[in-house]
Order: C-alpha cells, then sequence, then structure tokens
C-alpha cells in the first residue's frame, strides 16, 4: 500500500466524479426527457453513479455524493480498515474475514464490475434510457482494470512481488476469459429479467448496432440504419442479441475446449433464433445458456494457459474476423481489446505499439466503422494483414 489512496482516488479515479457526472449538463436533459426530476436524486441513476447503502448501515461519516468510493468496491471498511493501514497489518486472510472483497481474484472483480458497467437488477442501461442518450455500455475485465488502476498516470495501488508473479504465470488472458464469462451471465441474466416486459425482450439487451448506425451523437438521433448490418447466422433484417462477449468466448474456447465452444455456440444460436422467432422460447434458451456460463466461470478461472494457447487464440481470432465473425462495431471493440491482452501476454505488443493505435484508430468512430478494414488491421498485428504505408 502507497497509504496515498484517497488523494489518487479522489484526483485521478474516474469512479469519484460518478455523482458529479449525475449534475452536468447531458444528465439534467437525459432526466428531464425521462420525467425523473434532478437526476442527482433519481433512484435509477443513483444506482451506479453512487453507492446505495440502507440508512440503517451507514456509518456517521457517509455521504452519497462521494461517487463510487473505496468501500462501493472493496467492502464495508468498519471490520478492516483499522488494522488496513496502522497499527499491526492484518493478513489478507483476515481482511477477507472481516468484509474485505478479494478483488484480486478476477471471478470475484468481474461480479462486482459488472454489476454497473454491464448491468445487474435494477441497475440496467434499458433502451428507454439509451435513446435518452445514456452512453452505450462497453466492458471487458482485463482492459477496465488496467484502465482504472493507472487512471491518470497515477496507480491506484503497485503490485506486489507475488502479484506480479502470480500475473507473470497466469498472464492477463486469464482474466480476460474470466471476464468475458462473467460480463455473458450478466447480459443472460438482463435478458431473463426483461422478459415478460412490454418488450419482448427488453430492446437494450439487442445488439445496439442491429438497428442504429452511431451510437455516440449526443443529440439522440440514432435512427439511421447501418447500410451493412448483418446478423452472422440469421436472415438480413433480424436482430441481434448483445453476444460481443459471447462471440470472443467462443472463440477462445475453441482452442482448448472445443466442445464447450461448439455447445456454447449452438446455445447461443438457439437464443437467438428463439428472440426472433419464437419469443415463448426464450426463457428455456436462456436457462441453457446460462448453465452453461456458470460451469465454465471456475473453468476459465483455473485453467493453465500456455504461451502457445495465447498464440493460438490470436491466430482464431484474426480467423474470425477475417470471415466476418466479428460484423459491427460492438464486436469489434471486444475483439480490439482481446487482442491487445494476447500481445501484452506474449510481450509483444511494445514492439507494435503503432499498430495497435491504428486498430483502435479505426474505432475512434463508430459511424465510419468499416469491418474489412478493421479485419485487415487486426492481422497486421500479426504479421498477416495489410503492410504498413
Amino acid at each position: 500500500m502507497l497509504q496515498n489512496e484517497y488523494v489518487t482516488w479522489s484526483e485521478f479515479d474516474p469512479h469519484a466524479g460518478a455523482f458529479r457526472t449525475l449534475q452536468n449538463e447531458r444528465s439534467a436533459v437525459m432526466a428531464r426527457r425521462l420525467g425523473l426530476g434532478p437526476a442527482e436524486r433519481a433512484p435509477a441513476c443513483l444506482a451506479c453513479h453512487s453507492e446505495v447503502v440502507p440508512a440503517a448501515a451507514r456509518g456517521a461519516r457517509f455521504q452519497q455524493d462521494d461517487g463510487i468510493g473505496c468501500e462501493a468496491c472493496h467492502g464495508p471498511a468498519s471490520g478492516w480498515l483499522a488494522t488496513h493501514d496502522d497499527g499491526t497489518p492484518a493478513t489478507h486472510e483476515q481482511s477477507l474475514r472481516a468484509g474485505l472483497r478479494a478483488l484480486n481474484e478476477p471471478a470475484e472483480r468481474g461480479a462486482l464490475c459488472i454489476g454497473c458497467h454491464v448491468g445487474s437488477g435494477d441497475r440496467l442501461a434499458n433502451h428507454t434510457m439509451l435513446a435518452a442518450g445514456h452512453p452505450r455500455l462497453s466492458f471487458e475485465l482485463d482492459t477496465f482494470s488496467e484502465l482504472w488502476r493507472t487512471s491518470g498516470g497515477r496507480e491506484h495501488y503497485r503490485r506486489s512481488a507475488e502479484d506480479n508473479a502470480r500475473r507473470a504465470e497466469e498472464g492477463a488472458t486469464q482474466v480476460w476469459l474470466t471476464g468475458l464469462a462473467v460480463a455473458s451471465l450478466a447480459s443472460v441474466d438482463q435478458l431473463q429479467a426483461g422478459v415478460g416486459g412490454a418488450a419482448l425482450p427488453e430492446f437494450s439487451a439487442f445488439n445496439c448496432y442491429s438497428c442504429h448506425r452511431s451510437m455516440g451523437r449526443p443529440d439522440g438521433d440514432r435512427s439511421e440504419p447501418l447500410p451493412n448490418a448483418v446478423v452472422s447466422g440469421g436472415p438480413p433484417g433480424a436482430l441481434r442479441l448483445n453476444d460481443s462477449a459471447l462471440r470472443l468466448l467462443v472463440t477462445a474456447l475453441r482452442v482448448q475446449y472445443s466442445g464447450e465452444a461448439t455447445a456454447l455456440a449452438e446455445q447461443v444460436a438457439a437464443l437467438q433464433r428463439a428472440a426472433n422467432e419464437d419469443r415463448g422460447a426464450v426463457p428455456e434458451a436462456a436457462a441453457a445458456l446460462r448453465k452453461q456460463l456458470v460451469s465454465l466461470v471456475p473453468l476459465l478461472a483455473q485453467s493453465p494457459i500456455r504461451a502457445a494457447d495465447r498464440q493460438a487464440m490470436l491466430a482464431a481470432i484474426l480467423k474470425a474476423s477475417g470471415s466476418g465473425a466479428y460484423p459491427d462495431y460492438a464486436t469489434a471493440e471486444q475483439a480490439a481489446m482481446a487482442a491487445v491482452v494476447l500481445l501484452g501476454d506474449t510481450g509483444t505488443s511494445p514492439r507494435q505499439a503503432a499498430d495497435i493505435a491504428a486498430l483502435f484508430a479505426v474505432l475512434d468512430d463508430d459511424t465510419a466503422f468499416d469491418q474489412q478494414r478493421f479485419a485487415r488491421l487486426l492481422g497486421r498485428l500479426t504479421g498477416k494483414g495489410e503492410p504498413r504505408k
């Protein structure tokens, strides 16, 4: 511990500004469109932009306008704070027993982060919110963890020698895979929760780019359709459930677990068909997919990943992209983050900084996204794409 965590959080961590975001003009416009009253007092907004704590569980110094503070992620601190930085330090295991969250475990951290960054329960950026101007949600566990840990050029914490040794052995790939499974599980849970509503399922469960060209225009005018919007495995014009993380997970699983990958792909296809052809079959299809994802989380968190596996996953992503398996901006975004994670684990990313920058430049503007150019630039990262000009 550096013992400057509060300063780092308050000055550099984006979470510290979560509540203040509700007081800006864009939030005011959204709240007005939604009829919510002031955004900073609306439960639907506070659910993710602050720590929601029952009044009986609040300490004397609790402040709602702290936004997403230390305890929102690390857990209620009354049992472990005193020994965390003063006196005789408690062991990590003692702190865990006293209420500290085990955020060093990818599955635990993923389950926490997706609550807001993907959605869970009553924390959901639904279609109505998106139409009112809420940004489209995007998440990848390892990428977002590192962006948060080093936000503003200041480390939130430094890894211990033990952490570095573990990361070198397990690599970011394991965090990435676990995050894909946990995020996919959250999406399925949202889908199940939305079944039975006015729209079956809730429209935010679908891939935005099945209908819209852009999700980044602040005026809320997002109705222009993608000219090349297609559904892989479905007819033109069909809506595709948001399966971006699932597509990357299927690709990666084929390297080590071909049977699980085939079963997962079949279940995703069955759910897509149900959502478009037989809404009554959605609950059963979603339940089958959820069951497999639950079994995959511990498997992915514990499976050893060799250097050859990472290279094979990178090659598989390249092949899938070239064959059109990632046909839209949201899925390409996931593929780009996956490629950087895998390149980092193979130790080649520093030498390919320019190619990585070029790849993400294609994702700067979703209105101008070109899937074929993206596939070529992705190929360049492995030496199999277009040559540098």
